[in-house]
């Protein structure tokens, strides 16, 4: 949890939708001042929004949070990679995010949406999902896991981390 990850941006995009909606939070907490601010606003959202902090997870735990969630959000500030991101749509789970990632043109995929946080299009992005019917969502889903096969080539992709980490 941390300002570059844009937890704060969701939480106050939540506040504004109507829809009934569970934010599930993961991951550790790197900065406890923007942590604070976070449950600040966590208390500040209406009923029909739920907000939930579950710590961090263990790399295998993954792949089943995944699927009990319907959409990954993360309005990141800045990604180089996106790996968060990347699980998330071969997962199936349509993704919202910023502009500031290497995964653009979601909606043009249906793959899900690149918003600009700071503004409405978050709270839109999100009322947009939560209103979702479910074959709209299915086609979304199936679409996030043809993107992502789309914009990456894993073999090459799994060489380059080799190399990178056997210092080649």
């Amino acid at each position: 949890i941390s300002p570059m990850k844009n937890h704060l941006a969701v939480l106050k995009a939540l506040e504004k939708c109507t829809g009934n909606i569970e934010y599930n939070i993961y991951g550790p907490v790197k900065d406890m001042a923007y942590w604070q601010l976070c449950l600040q606003q966590i208390n500040l959202l209406p009923g029909n929004i739920k907000a939930a902090y579950h710590g961090e997870v263990v790399p295998d735990e993954i792949p089943q949070l995944l699927a009990h969630n319907h959409v990954f959000i993360m309005p990141s500030k800045s990604e180089n990679f996106g790996h968060a991101i990347f699980e998330a749509l071969s997962a199936g789970k349509p993704v919202i995010t910023s502009h500031a990632t290497p995964w653009n043109d979601l909606l043009a995929h249906k793959a899900g949406m690149n918003v600009s946080p700071q503004d409405s299009q978050l709270t839109a992005a999100i009322e947009f999902f939560s209103a979702m019917a479910n074959h709209n969502y299915a086609d979304f889903s199936e679409n996030a896991s043809a993107y992502i096969l789309q914009r990456t080539d894993k073999e090459n992709l799994g060489k380059q981390y080799t190399n990178m980490f056997s210092g080649n």
